[in-house]
């Protein structure tokens, strides 16, 4: 009947309410999903890292601490331990202090023995470790930065003793790649910013309804 096709005074049929229905409820399902996987903060790799510290990341930063010590590293001579950890780990001091009391941090500096890992089995040991610490990362934006940040110091270093062995390396090349870090940092970071508007867009909806 006209009734049941909504027919009649410019109503809407079943149909018509029933899709706009499903489809308003198709996207708030999706915002709340994106809401429910997109929790990260924009996370600002100039901001050091606090709070507590993972199984992962202190087995990481053992293993660091032993290869700096021993000289395995390509790294420059005078470089002291505690500023190398807050930089690789992007940590605040404090944090590390604290956790390592006794470890007289700022008094160690780093003397070049081989500079490189001769062992592949310590070598291999070492980037798993490394591996491992990065993806224990929950925030899938903090993790990304971590990577990128990391990759970026280890090749900063690389260059630097490269350059006072006056070892010649494509630096062009090596410069594009650091631009293509920056330039995924920014995307990561854009992509956070979208999700955390279509959380806020959820959470609108959610209260409307």
């Amino acid at each position: 009947s006209s009734d049941s096709n909504g027919g009649g005074g410019g109503g809407e049929s079943l149909q018509e309410v029933g899709k706009k229905r499903s489809n308003s409820e198709l996207e708030f399902g999706e915002l709340s999903s994106v809401a429910a996987m997109s929790t990260s903060k924009c996370y600002d790799p100039s901001i050091p890292r606090t709070g507590r510290w993972t199984d992962e990341e202190l087995a990481f930063r053992d293993t660091i601490i032993g290869h700096f010590l021993e000289g395995s590293l390509p790294l420059s001579n005078g470089l002291k331990l505690n500023d190398f950890l807050s930089s690789i780990l992007q940590s605040k001091q404090s944090r590390l202090t604290k956790k390592m009391k006794h470890a007289k941090l700022s008094t160690k500096y780093f003397r070049l023995k081989d500079g490189c890992m001769k062992d592949v089995v310590k070598a291999k040991e070492f980037s798993e470790l490394e591996f491992n610490f990065v993806t224990c990362v929950s925030d899938p934006v903090e993790r990304s930065e971590i990577q990128f940040h990391m990759q970026r110091e280890w090749r900063e270093h690389l260059a630097e003793r490269c350059t006072y062995l006056r070892i010649m390396f494509d630096a062009e090349k090596w410069l594009q790649s650091v631009d293509q870090m920056d330039r995924r940092v920014v995307l990561e970071k854009n992509r956070s910013r979208m999700n955390k508007r279509r959380m806020l867009m959820g959470k609108a909806l959610e209260t409307d309804v």
